[in-house]
């Protein structure tokens, strides 16, 4: 065995000490599937005081291992060296899974053996030989992706226990409200899987980095993957929302004292908050998972914004764009699942049809992916009816016609509208008026 899995072993069971309510959670490896038989011990002793209903301390585990272990010196010592060394490894869940591969790979080769050692005694029909070797491959297959059983009220009682936190502490409600009032009367708050859809150029980008932005300066650290733009554009941006100065006046400065202190002053504001960006092209959903997974463990997360679908690299090879894509909401789905205390914000686009009809309200169908619907908790439409105006513009001269379009086009200009196309906790087709500052990239509720 590597030094790499000697150190996961020992980071497994130390981070089970240091946290033994994840023993369950991982009760795929048992202690058989670790190399030494210390660790083995460790492992088993926490394993059997959580099924028993008895707390996992030094005290306790004293009272069921032995005194010492021979080769590697008292218990006492053991136990305290293994927390002491995960302090900052993380979650047992981090290591469970090299230890599964090298078990699963060790027991693939026993059935290679099996198979070959049965067919050249030939005292067992191929068939039969065959059927056997599937047997245990599935028995591989269970520790590999385990289906984890829970009963109802288990599930109740957390969730009963959440939500007694969340009555005392609003910190602790789940989810993310956006910051926008009328936006936050429709969805509530943003939560587990949710997407924002929009057609080019209505401002998704914008509105997901306004909610990032609003999440960090409340003490939610996020963390925006935008594959649009390079992350100084994006940087730009902000400063601009945060001076009211044009984002053109930042990249192209023409000299201007008053504004240069501003755009610094912005920068140092926006240096306080912590908010992460990766802008590295071609990642996916795994990558994408690694980068969270760790933030999570080091600074917190609370808010992962990814800008946008379409730009995810799927794993495999696919037959056309709809499947590629229903790989990727399909992992995204079980990455938010992982990480329960995680909102991810994924940005998708329209189609094109959808902004050719005679009724320009997003659906929930109008999504560029159509496995959006089956994967999504929240989803949101964004539009700007002032869009959807300008190309209607009466094609014939007609004096009244124009006036008529040129005045709905004023009433339009700089006003947004949202609407909840699916939410599993709410009711979903709720609207609300926005207003949108084009100068600052910032949305807020209608005036």
């Amino acid at each position: 065995m590597t030094r790499n899995l000697r150190q996961a072993e020992r980071a497994f069971v130390g981070c089970l000490l240091r946290n033994p309510q994840e023993v369950m959670q991982v009760a795929v490896v048992t202690p058989p599937m670790l190399s030494e038989p210390h660790l083995q011990a460790v492992h088993k002793a926490t394993l059997d005081l959580t099924e028993a209903g008895r707390p996992v301390t030094l005290t306790t585990l004293l009272s069921v291992l032995p005194d010492e272990f021979e080769g590697q010196g008292p218990t006492a010592g053991i136990i305290a060296a293994l927390k002491a060394n995960a302090e900052d490894a993380g979650s047992a869940a981090d290591y469970a899974e090299a230890i599964i591969e090298r078990e699963a790979v060790r027991r693939i080769a026993e059935i290679n053996e099996w198979v070959a050692q049965e067919s050249k005694r030939g005292e067992r029909d191929a068939d039969i030989i065959a059927a056997e070797a599937a047997r245990k491959l599935q028995q591989v297959m269970e520790i590999t992706s385990p289906v984890q059983r829970e009963r109802l009220g288990a599930a109740a009682a957390r969730a009963a226990e959440r939500s007694t936190k969340a009555s005392n502490d609003h910190r602790a409600v789940p989810g993310i409200p956006t910051g926008i009032p009328a936006l936050d009367a429709i969805v509530g708050r943003l939560y587990g899987l949710s997407f924002l859809i929009a057609s080019q150029g209505e401002g998704k980008s914008a509105l997901a980095a306004q909610i990032a932005i609003h999440a960090a300066e409340s003490g939610r650290p996020a963390l925006i993957f935008q594959f649009e733009m390079d992350a100084e554009e994006m940087g730009a941006r902000e400063v601009s929302a945060r001076t009211g100065l044009s984002v053109e006046s930042i990249t192209e400065p023409q000299g201007d004292a008053f504004n240069l202190a501003e755009i610094m002053q912005a920068a140092r504001d926006l240096s306080a908050i912590p908010v992460e960006v990766i802008s590295t092209e071609g990642m996916t959903v795994r990558q994408i998972g690694a980068q969270c997974k760790a933030m999570e463990r080091t600074t917190g997360l609370s808010l992962v914004v990814i800008d946008q679908l379409d730009k995810v690299k799927a794993e495999g090879k696919h037959k056309d764009r709809f499947e590629r894509l229903a790989e990727i909401t399909l992992d995204l789905k079980n990455l938010s699942k992982s990480m329960p205390n995680v909102t991810f914000l994924v940005l998708g686009q329209r189609t094109r049809g959808a902004q050719r009809r005679d009724d320009p309200t997003p659906e929930i169908n109008d999504a560029d992916a159509p496995s959006i619907e089956r994967d999504a908790d929240v989803i949101v439409g964004l539009w700007f009816p002032a869009n959807w105006m300008r190309r209607q513009k009466p094609k014939r001269n007609v004096s009244e016609e124009a006036d008529k379009w040129e005045a709905e086009m004023r009433r339009l200009e700089g006003k947004a509208e949202a609407i909840t196309l699916k939410h599993r906790r709410r009711k979903a087709f709720q609207q609300c008026e926005l207003r949108f500052d084009g100068g600052r990239m910032r949305f807020g509720d209608a005036q």
